[in-house]
């Protein structure tokens, strides 16, 4: 299983009505996935803290495309809201046992309050090898 390990974020102004979003981890893979040299979708996504951090679980149905990621809100306490997709992108181990990746995006975060606001990254490795999850459609009728 891929590890996501010394995960960074990093932010700040370009100019008057633009800021800046920089993350920077690396990805350790088992012996296994250099071995068959797996795919996988890397996902960067910056949240902004409201309060206490909302519980997440990530749902991913599809390593290649962003919009099958999802994060689901088990515990929701004040609503953090997403900010943006940072970046979006397949990688493979090419040999290596760790790849550093660094992803960076300018964007206007939109209208801030007084003080400080607190922001954080969300980084979601998905091997092309995943679960395949689908609702079917709704069926409604009397059985009895």
């Amino acid at each position: 299983m891929a590890t996501v390990s010394n995960a960074r974020l990093r932010m700040g102004r370009v100019n008057a009505t633009m800021e800046f979003a920089e993350v920077t981890f690396s990805i350790i893979f088992s012996a296994a996935e250099v071995a068959q040299n797996l795919s996988f979708g890397v996902h960067t996504m910056l949240f902004e803290r409201d309060e206490k951090l909302d519980l997440y679980v990530p749902t991913p149905n599809g390593a290649f495309d962003a919009s099958n990621t999802r994060l689901s809100i088990l515990a929701r306490e004040e609503e953090d809201d997403l900010i943006s997709w940072i970046d979006s992108r397949t990688i493979r181990p090419n040999g290596q046992n760790t790849r550093l990746i660094s992803v960076r995006k300018e964007l206007n975060v939109g209208n801030q309050e007084d003080g400080n606001e607190e922001y954080q990254a969300f980084i979601n490795v998905v091997p092309e090898i995943t679960s395949g999850q689908a609702w079917t459609n709704e069926v409604i009728i009397n059985l009895g």
